[in-house]
């Protein structure tokens, strides 16, 4: 009798270790670095809520919350934050690898979505006209620091001005206060700023795209354990759309271009 009771209290007590368990364990961090100047309609900051806002957060809010992972966003410049990523101080950014000055020391996703650079004037583009022909003798506006593969032969040799600026926007305000005869400029970046600041403006776009480029996230590699059921998400992003969608709803409406 006396060893029943003992085996008793046994299973109750082991009982009560599980049920004391927590059911969750606390969640991880990832610190996921916003870019300033700001891209949108990729990622920034709402004017008014203060709150980072998106493509990109609205993509990685669903993932991370499945995993239990709470994202922090942390403000710093391209070429600083790609340093922090490799140090370990942050824990992501939205990146493409070729951008990268060590791409063996990251983790890269499957691509998010791909873009396409543009040539924009304040006049008709012509449809036929090849790229050399098109800039030869002008000044192209483009975003400082940035490499333009298309662009870097005209501008090695000369044959094209580069005029460098801070952003996107900043370039657009420099073409239509005349300082460039065109920006060269993300197809999806354009859309929005035109949309949301430039409206009324009369702008052109060039028939052909330049320097097509896969977005992804690039992690360190801590978050090795973590990528591919990321990889399989955004697979499934992609086949439904949504990923598309998110992109439209950010930029409102696409631009008719002239």
């Amino acid at each position: 009798m006396k060893l029943l009771k003992v085996l008793i209290l046994m299973l109750v007590t082991s009982g009560s270790c599980v049920v004391a368990k927590p059911l969750d364990p606390t969640p991880a961090d990832l610190k996921f670095v916003l870019y300033y100047p700001q891209v949108p309609p990729y990622m920034y900051q709402d004017e008014t809520t203060q709150k980072v806002v998106g493509l990109v957060p609205e993509i990685l809010q669903d993932f991370f919350q499945q995993q239990n992972i709470a994202v922090h966003y942390v403000s710093d410049n391209r070429t600083r934050a790609e340093h922090r990523l490799y140090q370990g101080e942050v824990d992501a950014i939205l990146l493409a690898k070729e951008w990268t000055q060590h791409p063996e020391k990251l983790l890269f996703s499957e691509p998010l979505l791909e873009h396409k650079d543009y040539l924009l004037a304040r006049h008709p583009i012509a449809a036929q006209a090849q790229l050399p022909e098109l800039i030869k003798g002008k000044t192209v506006c483009t975003r400082q620091y940035y490499i333009y593969e298309a662009l870097e032969p005209y501008f090695s040799s000369n044959e094209t001005a580069r005029v460098d600026s801070s952003s996107e926007l900043t370039q657009l305000k420099m073409l239509l206060n005349g300082r460039c005869d065109f920006a060269f400029i993300n197809e999806h970046v354009a859309n929005w700023l035109l949309h949301h600041h430039f409206p009324d403006e009369a702008l052109y776009r060039s028939a052909q795209g330049f320097n097509a480029v896969a977005l992804t996230v690039a992690f360190h590699p801590r978050w090795k354990p973590k990528l591919a059921a990321f990889n399989l998400y955004l697979q499934e992003q992609r086949q439904q759309g949504t990923i598309e969608q998110w992109l439209k709803f950010y930029v409102t409406k696409s631009r008719i271009w002239n």
